[in-house]
C-alpha cells in the first residue's frame, strides 16, 4: 500500500500529457540502471508487445557498483502500457551472481521478406565480466512466439572472447534476419587506444563470424551503434526492404583535431564494408562530438544524434567501464560521464546522410543547458524522435527532454519536457519497432535516480542512492484491424490444442473450424515444418520423423483473427 501511495503521487508530479510510469511498481532498493550506452533497451514486436532489458545490481541491499545481472519484461497486452501493472515481472536472462553483467542491448528479428509478422525472435547482447576479470560480448536469444508468454532465454554464448576488455555492445538485425553486434575492443598493448569491432550470426546467434575491425584509427573509439533499415507494411517493392546494408556510427578521439563522430556501411550484410567517414568534419561541427545514438528510415538513409560540448571526450581513457560510486568519476555506476553535475553547456546535435552526403549539423535541443546522452529513433511516417537528458540547472535536476521532426526536413520542434521535480531522470532510450501494426508515435524507457527520495532525489548524493528505477513513457497505438461485425459479435476462438505432448513419433493439433496455417519453429526460430489449415478441417496430424532432433519446439497457428502458440517437447 505504501508503494502504491509513493507511486501514486509520483504520477502527480508529472505533467497531464504525459503517460509515464514506473516499469516494475517496486520503489525499493534495486539498482536498476539502463545505463550511458548507445544500444536499444527497448523493441515491440508485430503484435504490439513491448521487450525490454536493463541490468540491475545483484545484491539489491548492497553499496552502489557490486555485481549486476540483465533482466527482461515485457508487456502483456498489445497496447501502450499506462501503468506498472502493465509489465509482467522481470526475469533475469543471466543467473550466475559470481560474474558482472551490464549494458544490454535488444533487438528483433523482421520476419520473412514481405511479412515482418511470421518471426518475432528476440536477441539481447550484453558485456559480462569472466573470472579472470575480463569483459567478454555475450548473447542469449528468445523465440517469443507465444505472446504474452515468451519462450525461454538461451543459456549465455560468447560472441567474442577477448584478452583485453570487449565493452558497451549493441545488436540490431537486418531485414534477411542476420544478427549484427558491434562493441568497443580495449587495445592495452597499442598505448591505451580502442578499436571498434564487429561480428554477425546468420543462424540466429547459434555461429558467429571472426571479428572486423571497423575503427583501425589508431585512436580511441568508443561507444558504437548499429542500425539497419526498419521494416514495414507495404509491399517489398514500394521501398528498399531488400536492402542488408549495416550501418555502424561511433565516437572516436581521430584522425582529426578532436572528439569527432565516425560512420561506416556495409552494403552486403557485414561482407565487406566502405570506408569510414567523419561526420562531424562532413556536418560542420567542431570536433567536441561524443556518444552517437543511430536510426536508418524507410529509405535506408542513416540519421544521427549526438553530444556536442564533450570536452575532454569523456572518458579520456577508454575503461573498462569497472564499477565505482562517484558519480564524477568516468568509471562510476551507472554513468560513466564526468561531465554530468557540471556547469559545461553542451549541445544534443543531428544530421541525417541524403544522397551519399551528411547535412549541416542541427541543434536539436532548445535550452542553454547540460543536454547528455541522446536516443534517435523513426517512426512509420519518417518521423525522427530524439530523447536526451537535461540539466538546465547544472547540480540541481535532470529531466528527460525529447524533440521531433520529419526526415524531409522542417527544423526541430515539439520539445517535451518528461520530469519529476523531486527526481533525477537519465539514460532514455527510445524504442525501435516492428512497423507492420502500430501507428505513429514514440516510446521510450530511462533511469529514475533516487526514486525512494533517500538522498535528497537529484545532484550527486543522488547518484549514490539505493534505488534506481526503471520508467517508461510512449504515445503509439496498436492498430489491430477488427471489422465493425467482428467488434459487436466478437471474434470465436479456435480450439488450438494438442492431442499429446510431449511427442515422439506424431500429435494431432486442432485448429478449431478457423483453420489457418501451422508453422513448427525450434528453439533457434527457423520453421521446421508449416501446412495450411483449410477452414471448416478442425486440424491436421504432425508427423515427427526421425531426423528431427529432441527439445522444444514451437507450434504456432496464424489465420486471419489471431496468432496462438504452444510448446511442444519431442522425445525419443
Amino acid at each position: 500500500m505504501k508503494a502504491m501511495i509513493i507511486l501514486a503521487a509520483l504520477f502527480l508530479m508529472v505533467a497531464p500529457a504525459m503517460a509515464d510510469h514506473q516499469v516494475d511498481n517496486d520503489l525499493s532498493s534495486e539498482w536498476e540502471a539502463t545505463g550511458f550506452n548507445n544500444g536499444r533497451r527497448m523493441v515491440r514486436d508485430s503484435r504490439g508487445y513491448f521487450h525490454m532489458v536493463y541490468h540491475s545490481q545483484t545484491n539489491p541491499n548492497g553499496t552502489p557498483g557490486g555485481n549486476c545481472d540483465i533482466m527482461y519484461s515485457h508487456t502483456l497486452l498489445p497496447a501502450p502500457p499506462t501503468s506498472s501493472a502493465d509489465w509482467a515481472p522481470a526475469t533475469e536472462i543471466t543467473f550466475d551472481t559470481s560474474l558482472d553483467d551490464r549494458y544490454p542491448s535488444i533487438a528483433i528479428e523482421h520476419g520473412s521478406p514481405g511479412n515482418p509478422t511470421d518471426n518475432d525472435m528476440l536477441h539481447v547482447v550484453w558485456q559480462r565480466e569472466d573470472m579472470s576479470g575480463v569483459y567478454q560480448i555475450m548473447h542469449s536469444s528468445n523465440i517469443n512466439s507465444t505472446m504474452p508468454a515468451p519462450g525461454t532465454w538461451t543459456p549465455p554464448f560468447t560472441v567474442h572472447v577477448s584478452a583485453e576488455h570487449s565493452l558497451v555492445p549493441d545488436v540490431d538485425c537486418s531485414l534477411n534476419n542476420v544478427v549484427h553486434v558491434v562493441w568497443q575492443e580495449e587495445n592495452f598493448n597499442s598505448g591505451l587506444t580502442s578499436d571498434i569491432l564487429y561480428s554477425n550470426s546468420i543462424d540466429h546467434g547459434m555461429n558467429w563470424t571472426p571479428f572486423q575491425n571497423l575503427s583501425m584509427t589508431e585512436f580511441n573509439s568508443q561507444t558504437p551503434d548499429v542500425a539497419t533499415v526498419i521494416d514495414f507494411q507495404e509491399a517489398p517493392s514500394n521501398y528498399t526492404y531488400y536492402s542488408e546494408r549495416v550501418h555502424v556510427v561511433w565516437s572516436d578521439d581521430g584522425p582529426t583535431s578532436g572528439p569527432c563522430i565516425m560512420y561506416k556501411s556495409s552494403p552486403d550484410a557485414g561482407n565487406s564494408w566502405d570506408l569510414y567517414e567523419n561526420v562531424s568534419h562532413s556536418s560542420g561541427s567542431m570536433y567536441s562530438d561524443g556518444y552517437p545514438s543511430l536510426t536508418v528510415s524507410r529509405e535506408d538513409i542513416p540519421h544521427v544524434a549526438w553530444m556536442h560540448g564533450v570536452i575532454p571526450h569523456d572518458p579520456t581513457d577508454p575503461g573498462p567501464y569497472t564499477p565505482g560510486v562517484d558519480p564524477l568519476n568516468a568509471n562510476s555506476f551507472p554513468g560513466p560521464e564526468v561531465g554530468m553535475y557540471s556547469t559545461i553547456l553542451q549541445n544534443i546535435y543531428y544530421s541525417g546522410r541524403n544522397s551519399g552526403n551528411w547535412g549541416s549539423f542541427e541543434i536539436v535541443d532548445e535550452a542553454m543547458a547540460e543536454n547528455e546522452f541522446p536516443s534517435i529513433a523513426v517512426d512509420n511516417t519518417d518521423m525522427l524522435y530524439v530523447a536526451w537528458q537535461a540539466n538546465t540547472y547544472p547540480a540541481t535536476d535532470y529531466n528527460i527532454r525529447q524533440a521531433e521532426r520529419m526526415v524531409a526536413g522542417g527544423g526541430w520542434g515539439n520539445a517535451t519536457t518528461f520530469y519529476h521535480l523531486d527526481h533525477d531522470d537519465l539514460f532514455p532510450s527510445e524504442a525501435t519497432k516492428k512497423t507492420a501494426m502500430y501507428s505513429p508515435g514514440y516510446d521510450f524507457v530511462w533511469t529514475m535516480i533516487d526514486s525512494d527520495l533517500s538522498a535528497t532525489g537529484h545532484g550527486q548524493p543522488a547518484a549514490l542512492s539505493p534505488a534506481h528505477e526503471i520508467w517508461f513513457s510512449g504515445n503509439t497505438q496498436w492498430n489491430s484491424s477488427v471489422s465493425v461485425e467482428e467488434e459487436h459479435i466478437g471474434i470465436t476462438a479456435s480450439a488450438f490444442d494438442l492431442m499429446s505432448n510431449p511427442v515422439s513419433s506424431g500429435t494431432w493439433i486442432s485448429t478449431g473450424s478457423e483453420g489457418g496455417v501451422i508453422s513448427i519453429i525450434d528453439i533457434c526460430g527457423r520453421t521446421v515444418h508449416t501446412e495450411a489449415v483449410p477452414a471448416g478441417s478442425a486440424g491436421i496430424f504432425w508427423t515427427v520423423g526421425e531426423k528431427l532432433p529432441e527439445g522444444v519446439y514451437r507450434v504456432v497457428l496464424r489465420n486471419e483473427q489471431e496468432m496462438q502458440s504452444k510448446a511442444v517437447t519431442v522425445i525419443r
